[in-house]
């Protein structure tokens, strides 16, 4: 068991509330910041209405900033990306410069095309980390093992977060790219859309391998683009999501892909690579990044034809396998 700390957690969605959960079990003293009177009654009753199963109920779960805030040693962000904006004016209103926060997102900020750790860098005075890494709210929420990367720019700050987990279920790894883990983190949701495409189109076994293979190939072109390290895209928050996101139905966006290739009613909730797949490709060609299999995605999501875009990225020509803008 870690020394208590005081943890802000803004939002209480799935991976809110099961990180809160975690937190909480860890003996911190966890206030979660929620917009509904209603989530936060189940919440402290010890519910979460999102993963519907039950969690380790936090100290103050409140639709008011201040007292979630007041004397915390650090904040988690667990909001959709294109809330981040919006968190960072709660915190700049309610939080010491020197708390530092992570950021649980993933994907790019819409508008402007941004990475999160790009934005906090120019919006924040907050030492910012990236926490990130396979890993499904559900089992996270049960106690199941799992393992994540806080990446920072500030040493210190990352290893607080990983402190937080110290000797729990979950382990957390220290980085110091939380640009390519941020990079993975978004791009393998828009990978694992395509791999439910082609798992719905029943294209087998040996295409699905070669879709997630070649989409890590777009991530590690796209992070390296970016100033991100290689072996970032081959780690924890690169191949390890990746792989967890293409596995089956219970990733959202593998299912919503595979009803896609299905033909099916697509699933209630839109899942987030299909929001951040044509942000994702709006960057990429501002920076003259190439990602056919993100571009493909775009293309099927504004209704093109599933067929003629698998026989596009067949006709490709075919090059070495990693080029040396892939590897440098």
């Amino acid at each position: 068991m870690t020394t208590p700390r005081k943890i802000a957690v803004l939002g209480g969605g799935a991976w809110g509330s099961a990180l809160a959960s975690a937190l909480t079990v860890q003996g911190h003293h966890v206030g979660v910041l929620v917009r509904q009177a209603e989530m936060a009654d189940q919440l402290m009753a010890g519910w979460s209405p999102m993963i519907n199963q039950p969690v380790s109920a936090p100290a103050l779960v409140s639709t008011d900033p201040a007292p979630v805030f007041e004397g915390v040693d650090a904040a988690l962000v667990v909001l959709p990306v294109a809330a981040t904006e919006m968190a960072a004016e709660t915190l700049t209103s309610h939080l010491s410069a020197d708390i530092p926060v992570a950021w649980a997102a993933k994907g790019l900020l819409p508008g402007s095309n941004a990475l999160i750790p790009e934005f906090t860098a120019r919006a924040l005075p907050h030492p910012s980390v990236m926490l990130s890494g396979p890993s499904f709210a559900d089992e996270v929420a049960q106690g199941k093992p799992a393992a994540l990367v806080s990446a920072s720019g500030h040493a210190d700050a990352a290893g607080l977060f990983s402190f937080l987990f110290e000797n729990s279920s979950i382990r957390v790894y220290t980085s110091d790219d939380p640009v390519g883990v941020a990079v993975g983190g978004a791009v393998k949701n828009v990978i694992a859309i395509a791999s439910g495409i082609i798992t719905g189109l029943d294209f087998g076994d040996n295409a699905r391998a070669a879709v997630i293979t070649r989409g890590l190939a777009e991530a590690a072109r796209f992070a390296l683009k970016l100033g991100g390290k290689r072996e970032t895209l081959f780690g924890l928050a690169g191949l390890g999501d990746m792989m967890l996101t293409c596995a089956g139905p219970h990733s959202r966006n593998f299912a919503y892909g595979l009803a896609i290739g299905k033909g099916t009613d697509l699933p209630d909730k839109l899942a987030e690579g299909a929001r951040s797949a044509p942000v994702i490709l709006n960057r990429a060609k501002t920076e003259g990044i190439e990602m056919p299999i993100t571009e493909a995605v775009v293309k099927v999501l504004d209704g093109a034809d599933i067929t003629a875009e698998i026989r596009r990225l067949l006709s490709r020509p075919v090059d070495s396998e990693w080029a040396s803008a892939d590897i440098e």
